[in-house]
């Protein structure tokens, strides 16, 4: 999933959503690395608060549109393809 297709797909979304990525448990998405080289940007999940749909923009304001999102792994990154709604969360898979 690209940026744009996800910040267009949500862009009717309740901006206090928190960002989760969908593990075996929800893990909260807490930070993001943008790897220009590559055109990549990495979902960091650990613990602590997740990022809100609005802290999500704003970080990614600067960000190019096409960047493709990935959730950081262990070994490699794992590609985005998309996100379902649960109540007050955006789970990313």
């Amino acid at each position: 999933m690209r940026l744009i297709d996800f910040n267009l797909s949500t862009i009717d979304l309740h901006p206090a959503l928190k960002l989760y990525w969908e593990s075996t448990t929800p893990l909260p998405v807490t930070d993001l690395q943008v790897v220009t080289a590559s055109h990549q940007l990495h979902l960091l999940a650990a613990d602590g608060p997740a990022l809100t749909l609005d802290q999500f923009r704003t970080r990614c304001q600067q960000v190019d549109p096409q960047t493709n999102l990935f959730i950081a792994g262990d070994t490699a990154p794992l590609r985005l393809y998309g996100y379902r709604l649960v109540p007050h969360k955006i789970l990313l898979g």
